[in-house]
């Protein structure tokens, strides 16, 4: 006996990247892994889901550059530190370093961010 699916799992856009949508704190809405899957807050509507997608979307092809380029252009990120255009930032209990203050992760004035913002 055969079934149907209700859809796919990953973007429409590039039938490669595998969104799920999981529990996750309310202030987090979504975060790109670096094994090239989305993972989206599935308390989100509709519209804002789209527009998280589309913003991990952005930090993936991030990650994706840093590695064809050995690290000299991209993101990349471990638990406690994140690296973007070959520059280390310290990472800790949900912020970042950045410029001298440590500011909460997904912050949009991070310069890995507003190309995120701006494609959401």
């Amino acid at each position: 006996m055969a079934f149907k699916m209700k859809g796919a799992p990953y973007c429409r856009g590039t039938l490669n990247t595998p969104v799920y949508h999981i529990d996750m704190e309310d202030d987090t809405n979504g975060m790109a892994t670096k094994n090239g899957s989305i993972l989206i807050n599935n308390k989100l509507s509709p519209d804002q889901e789209e527009d998280v997608k589309n913003h991990e979307e952005v930090h993936y092809q991030q990650v994706k550059e840093f590695h064809k380029t050995g690290g000299e252009k991209g993101l990349d990120y471990q638990d406690d530190y994140l690296v973007f255009d070959g520059v280390s930032y310290p990472r800790k209990d949900g912020k970042i370093k950045y410029e001298g203050k440590w500011r909460p992760e997904g912050w949009p004035g991070f310069i890995w961010e507003q190309e995120a913002y701006r494609n959401a």
